[in-house]
């Protein structure tokens, strides 16, 4: 009975999973090509931050100059790199006039790098539109132009875009696959595009805003302290009154956030345990989950095999095998149904999900050390503490800047 049980409610839990993840992809906006005249689209300035970038700002740069846009600049900030990363986006501006190197200053205590970085690159910017994208990424000819225009006919004042995850190491596919797959079921139903919903938050690999809007709610001054930066400022815009929406991007651009085991194991728990609120009942709403519908029809498969094998078939044996099988037939649909926001994959990588979801717990749960223990969080350089608010503490005898003190404006 206990076995029944275990079966019947991780087969429930599966179909639920893979139903809700069906519409998410159903109820992602899609972005369309941009019909709209070169005079009618607005100058924009494109802002990217870049820490210790060397091996991927090149790229970056290259495919923003290759832009199908009329009208545009690129500003970036090299935000205290102790690389080759200045070097790089030096040689960029000797040869394009539309590109501008703003050199960092240290962050304030009680800032974000990201959010001081930006805060300060805008300073340079004059367009109509802000687009910022990260260093790590790579944008088809046709990205801002068909971004713009999304924003534009959707009346936004901020919008975001789903991208193209690049998988390309062993580790990359183990756990992102899962991780970022896990991430959809958090808005199914996109309720993020409903201005009257409480929901908000954006993708920051790419944000485009208004300039005017950004300004009015205060910029990345407004959220300086927050650790999921990205989906603070999104929440900020929708307090305030402005319209924000996320699209799909897989079109736009396409993302490597990490090469390595050591810059993921990093970049997921500093902000991990905030991405699901800081929440207890979250974080085993999601180990339960993740338990169930990837690693426990392993283990119920296992089982039924080897009692078959033994010679000791149970009442109902076939029902239960043909009932495992279908949880495997789910599991295959579910990793079909996301591999559109995926390069670098193949089938093999199914094998991968039980083990990624282990993975993905593990990270999960030190990420929620991390911050329950008051333990300082690293990434490129830069330790944080991280509260239960999702914002970082001021680090100890060293006083805030004033402007944050006076409450100032950009």
């Amino acid at each position: 009975m206990v076995f029944f049980s275990l079966v019947l409610g991780t087969t429930f839990l599966m179909i639920g999973l893979l139903w809700l993840t069906c519409s998410f992809y159903n109820h992602l906006q899609p972005v369309a090509s941009s019909s709209l005249p070169d005079k009618d689209l607005p100058f924009v300035s494109i802002l990217v931050p870049a820490r210790n970038e060397e091996l991927k700002v090149g790229r970056c740069l290259q495919s923003l100059l290759a832009q199908d846009y009329p009208n545009f600049e690129i500003v970036v900030i090299d935000d205290r790199s102790t690389d080759r990363t200045a070097e790089i986006i030096q040689s960029f501006v000797d040869r394009d006039h539309r590109i501008k190197l703003v050199h960092g200053k240290d962050a304030p205590s009680g800032w974000i790098g990201k959010c001081n970085a930006l805060a300060h690159a805008v300073g340079y910017a004059s367009g109509e539109w802000f687009v910022f994208t990260d260093a790590d990424t790579y944008h088809h000819k046709n990205s801002v132009r068909d971004s713009v225009t999304f924003g534009l006919k959707g009346k936004a004042d901020l919008a975001s875009f789903v991208p193209l995850q690049e998988l390309g190491s062993f580790w990359e596919r183990l756990v992102m696959r899962f991780l970022l797959s896990s991430f959809l079921l958090g808005d199914p139903f996109h309720s993020v595009n409903d201005p009257d919903a409480e929901r908000a938050y954006a993708y920051g690999q790419y944000i485009i805003c208004r300039r005017s809007s950004y300004l009015a709610v205060g910029g990345h001054q407004s959220v300086r302290d927050e650790i999921v930066e990205d989906h603070a400022i999104a929440r900020v815009f929708k307090e305030k009154g402005y319209r924000i929406s996320v699209g799909d991007g897989k079109l736009l651009y396409s993302v490597r956030m990490y090469t390595d085991f050591e810059s993921l194991w990093q970049g997921w728990t500093k902000n991990l345990y905030s991405i699901i609120d800081s929440r207890i009942g979250n974080l085993f709403a999601i180990m339960i989950a993740a338990y169930f519908t990837c690693v426990f029809p392993m283990v119920e498969l296992a089982y039924v095999i080897s009692r078959f094998i033994l010679g000791e078939p149970f009442a109902s044996f076939q029902i239960y095998f043909w009932v495992v099988l279908l949880q495997f037939g789910l599991l295959i649909a579910w990793f079909k149904r996301t591999e559109d926001h995926f390069s670098g994959c193949d089938w093999s990588d199914f094998f991968l999900i039980p083990f990624g979801s282990i993975a993905v717990s593990v990270l999960y749960c030190h990420a929620a050390y991390l911050v329950l223990s008051g333990s300082q969080v690293s990434w490129k350089g830069r330790r944080y503490t991280v509260n239960t608010s999702k914002t970082i503490q001021p680090m100890p005898n060293q006083p805030l800047d004033r402007a944050l003190e006076e409450g100032s404006d950009i």
